[in-house]
Order: structure tokens, then C-alpha cells, then sequence
């Protein structure tokens, strides 16, 4: 019985502890609209940054711009050589704080201890008993900070006309973009050169986090 027992223990220790994988997941906005009688063809392009701010050869953008042109290239998309594209893909992410305040009300009871004799009970001696009284309700307010995780992805012609956006967005509480952004940006894939009448709400899976 117990070499049954022990590999039985093993494993519900096993998940129990927190040592099984846990695969976080994201609640993500993706908004796309595409210019109207306009054919969207897979063509050359080149990358670009949407913010003037925004350092083009900065190892941060560089990094996220690799995802990007991974899946473009997955689409067709062919990046430009010859520093004549057919299009040019303007790109940018970041990060926004948001503060949430939530109230929420709890009873307001007060206990106490006494001495004497309780209602209805008599005899010698006194004897402690318990009294409490309701003082109706009080309210008390939390504030919760979240991050808004997003990308933009813009396509123009050459001639500056644009072709097609998608916006990606997820709040949360992590402020890890180097993990979140490229997730935001595959989730566009589907909805490129494409029209969301309203914002598509999705859940998508990230890496499984492995805890030691």
C-alpha cells in the first residue's frame, strides 16, 4: 500500500506547491480598419517608427520591429533591399499607468465584554457576558494601479496614403513589455489589411512561466 501511496502524494504535492507550469493569459483589444476600394496586396515594405521620438536603431525597437517583420514576412510581405518599397509599415508601442479606485462597504460592529448579569439570568454572583452593537456600515476605497499595454501598426503607399491600421491593446498588471508586445503584435496577424466593425475582445495564452 504505501509504494502505491507515495507516487499518489508525489503529484498532488507536485501541483500543489507551485511547481506545476502556470501559462498566463491576456485579455486583449484589436481594433483594425483598411482603406475602402483599395486592394490589400502583400508587397515590399519597410519598417519604420510612427513616434519622431522614437529611435529607429534603438536595440528596444529593433527587438520588437524583428517580431513585426517575422510576421509579415509569414503574410507574404517581402522587406525592401533597394530602398524603394511599395509601402512603408509604421510602427510604435508602449505603455500608459492606469489608477482605479474601488469602494467597497463593510458592517460596523463593535464587541465588548461585561460583567453583571445577562438578560435573563439572575443568581450570586456576576458573571461576563458579550455585548455588540451595529453602527450601520462603513465604507473604505482601494486603489488598484494597471498598465495599458498597446501597438500600432500603420501601412501608407508610397504616396503616403494610408492603407490599413491595426490597434492591439491589453490591461494588466505587468509592466513586462519585452514579454507582452510581441504577443500583441502576433495577435494582429489575423486582423491585417482587414475591418473590425467594433473592437474584437480575445483571450490569448502566453509562455508557460516556469517556476523554480
Amino acid at each position: 500500500m504505501k509504494k502505491i501511496l507515495l507516487p499518489f502524494m508525489a503529484i498532488i504535492v507536485f501541483i500543489t506547491t507551485g511547481c506545476s507550469p502556470i501559462t498566463p493569459k491576456y485579455r486583449v483589444t484589436i481594433d483594425a480598419i483598411t482603406a475602402p476600394n483599395i486592394p490589400v496586396v502583400a508587397s515590399s515594405y519597410v519598417i519604420d517608427a510612427l513616434g519622431k521620438e522614437t529611435d529607429v536603431n534603438g536595440l528596444r525597437f529593433q527587438e520588437q520591429a524583428k517580431v513585426l517583420t517575422q510576421l509579415l514576412n509569414i503574410k507574404g510581405y517581402t522587406k525592401s533591399s533597394n530602398g524603394s518599397p511599395d509601402q512603408t509599415i509604421y510602427f510604435d508601442y508602449g505603455i500608459e499607468k492606469i489608477k482605479e479606485t474601488e469602494s467597497y462597504s463593510e458592517p460596523s460592529i463593535t464587541f465588548s465584554t461585561s460583567w453583571g448579569y445577562p438578560y435573563g439570568y439572575y443568581g450570586r454572583h456576576y458573571h461576563p457576558y458579550n455585548n455588540f452593537w451595529y453602527g450601520g456600515e462603513r465604507t473604505y476605497r482601494q486603489t488598484y494601479t494597471y498598465y495599458n499595454r498597446y501597438v500600432t501598426i500603420i501601412s501608407k503607399s508610397s504616396g503616403n496614403k494610408e492603407l490599413w491600421r491595426v490597434d492591439v491593446s491589453s490591461i494588466g498588471e505587468s509592466k513586462n513589455l519585452r514579454k507582452i508586445i510581441p504577443l500583441l503584435i502576433k495577435a494582429s496577424e489575423p486582423f491585417i489589411g482587414k475591418n473590425t466593425e467594433e473592437p474584437v475582445k480575445l483571450v490569448i495564452k502566453g509562455k508557460i512561466d516556469k517556476k523554480e
